[in-house]
């Protein structure tokens, strides 16, 4: 049976998606050992930076600007 060219294209993106996350996994454990620190604190940090970076929008924006609440 051959595979479709839609689920070619995912299992595509989900082998690169696993490349790129052994890479970083790989990368932090480097980074620990360089430290001499535990792999999960290093991770924990890689993780904080990330997410301090990134700008989402603030869902109680509006509640804070008196907006009506839902019922």
């Amino acid at each position: 049976m051959k595979k479709s060219a839609a689920a070619a294209a995912d299992e595509d993106t989900r082998d690169a998606s696993l490349r790129v996350s052994k890479r970083m996994r790989d990368s932090l454990k480097a980074a620990a050992a360089v430290m001499g620190r535990p792999l999960y604190d290093v991770t924990n940090e890689a993780i904080n930076d990330y997410l301090g970076g990134l700008k989402l929008p603030d869902p109680l924006a509006s509640l804070r600007k008196g907006g009506k609440a839902r019922k």
